[in-house]
C-alpha cells in the first residue's frame, strides 16, 4: 500500500515516436518507453527489423499495431506447424505465455508491445527468457540462450550479437551441418512473408534528362 499519492504518467506517443525514430535499428529495432514502471513493460517497435530467432516469454504479450501490417511466426506448445499470425494496423494480438515466436516486421511499420515482469517460479528462482534459433532446413533446435531480463530494449540485442559472434559451432545444425545465415529484412504480400527486395542501382541508361556520357572521335581532317 503506497504511503503517499503519485502523479500518473501522460505521454504524447506520436511525439515520443518522432524523438526516438532513430533508435529503432535492427536486429530488434525497439526502444523502451515509461521504463520507471513496475508493473508492466512498455515499448515501440518499429521496421525493418532483421530476426530469425525465436523469443520465449514467460509472460502475455500484446501486441498493438500502429502502423502497416507485420506478421508474427509461432511454434505452438502443442507441436503442431509453426505459422504466421498477421497482425493489420489497428488491431491488436495477445500471445500466450511461454510460446516461442518471431515478430517479423516489414520497413515503415510501427507496433507498441506490452509485456510484464517476470516474476518467480515455485523455489522463489526469477523466470527466464530464451531466445532460439532453429534449422532453416530441418527445423531441427541448433541453439538456446536463457537468460533474466533486466532491459528489453538492450539484451535481446546484446544476446543475438553474441550468437553470431560466437563459434560458428553454435549456428551449425547437429543433425545436418546447416549453417544458420544471419537474417535480412522482410517484406509482407498478401498476407504471406517474403525476403525484401534490395534497393536497386540507378540505371545508367541514357534518358532524356540525362543523356549517355558518349565519347565522340575527332573529326577527321580534310
Amino acid at each position: 500500500m503506497p504511503t503517499k499519492s503519485t502523479n500518473p504518467d501522460k505521454l504524447n506517443l506520436a511525439k515520443w515516436i518522432r524523438e526516438n525514430q532513430s533508435k529503432l535499428v535492427p536486429p530488434v529495432s525497439n526502444k523502451q518507453l515509461l521504463s520507471h514502471a513496475k508493473d508492466v513493460i512498455v515499448f515501440v517497435s518499429g521496421g525493418p527489423n532483421t530476426r530469425n530467432d525465436y523469443h520465449v516469454n514467460p509472460t502475455e504479450e500484446l501486441f498493438y499495431q500502429l502502423k502497416g501490417d507485420i506478421a508474427v511466426r509461432l511454434r505452438p506448445l502443442d507441436g503442431s506447424k509453426p505459422h504466421d499470425v498477421i497482425i493489420k494496423e489497428g488491431e491488436i494480438f495477445l500471445l500466450p505465455r511461454w510460446v516461442p515466436h518471431r515478430p517479423q516486421r516489414p520497413k515503415g511499420t510501427l507496433g507498441l508491445i506490452m509485456e510484464f515482469p517476470r516474476g518467480h517460479d515455485e523455489q522463489g528462482n526469477p523466470h527466464k527468457d530464451g531466445l532460439r534459433w532453429y534449422c532453416p532446413k530441418c527445423d531441427n533446435l541448433v541453439h538456446e540462450a536463457r537468460w533474466v531480463l533486466r532491459k528489453i530494449d538492450e539484451d535481446l540485442k546484446t544476446i543475438m550479437e553474441a550468437f553470431w559472434s560466437g563459434p560458428a559451432a553454435n549456428r551449425t545444425c547437429k543433425h545436418c551441418s546447416t549453417v544458420i545465415e544471419r537474417a535480412s529484412a522482410i517484406a509482407l504480400k498478401a498476407g504471406k512473408v517474403t525476403a525484401a527486395k534490395a534497393k536497386s542501382a540507378k540505371s545508367n541508361r541514357p534518358t532524356a534528362a540525362k543523356p549517355a556520357n558518349r565519347k565522340t572521335k575527332p573529326a577527321a581532317k580534310r
